[in-house]
């Protein structure tokens, strides 16, 4: 898809993502931040969308990223209460901990300097993409650029070492 096919795509649809984002997400900035992950994504795709099936396309692709934002978000608050000394939850098991600790060494060793710095506000001191932007004086789309393959490199360590 071009660039401006994309464009006509977001103008059409942003207000009826953005709507169910926050309705799942209950935070403005995150909802924005979820939009633009899935057309960030979009860009980055070979993905050809038809007219007719662009909308429910989009919103199972926002819906999607919803559970991720949510799941993500589930993993820092466990991540901040094994940190903050606090005593660890019943949920939190011996092997989740030790894959905390392997996902910190990961970040630390293996992602270039930019790029842990762009993970660690974003993940444990819970900034949105644009207030990582702002912080860092970089675009929003450089922080979701980052964060993407970020994860990548990290789901694709953790894939092998499973």
């Amino acid at each position: 898809m071009t660039k401006q096919e994309i464009k006509n795509i977001f103008k059409a649809h942003y207000t009826q993502m953005y709507r169910l984002a926050v309705t799942i997400l209950y935070d403005e900035d995150e909802s924005k931040d979820a939009v633009s992950e899935v057309f960030a994504r979009l860009l980055s795709s070979d993905i050809t969308l038809r007219q007719e099936t662009a909308e429910a396309f989009l919103m199972t692709a926002i819906r999607n990223e919803c559970r991720n934002v949510l799941k993500r978000k589930q993993v820092r608050e466990r991540f901040l209460n094994l940190h903050a000394g606090e005593a660890a939850e019943p949920t939190i098991t011996d092997g989740e901990r030790l894959r905390m600790e392997e996902l910190m060494h990961f970040v630390h060793r293996q992602l270039p300097p930019l790029s842990q710095q762009i993970f660690r506000l974003r993940y444990m001191q819970e900034m949105t993409c644009q207030e990582v932007a702002d912080t860092l004086g970089i675009s929003r789309q450089t922080v979701h650029t980052h964060l993407q393959q970020a994860i990548g490199k990290i789901r694709t360590f953790f894939k092998q070492n499973t």
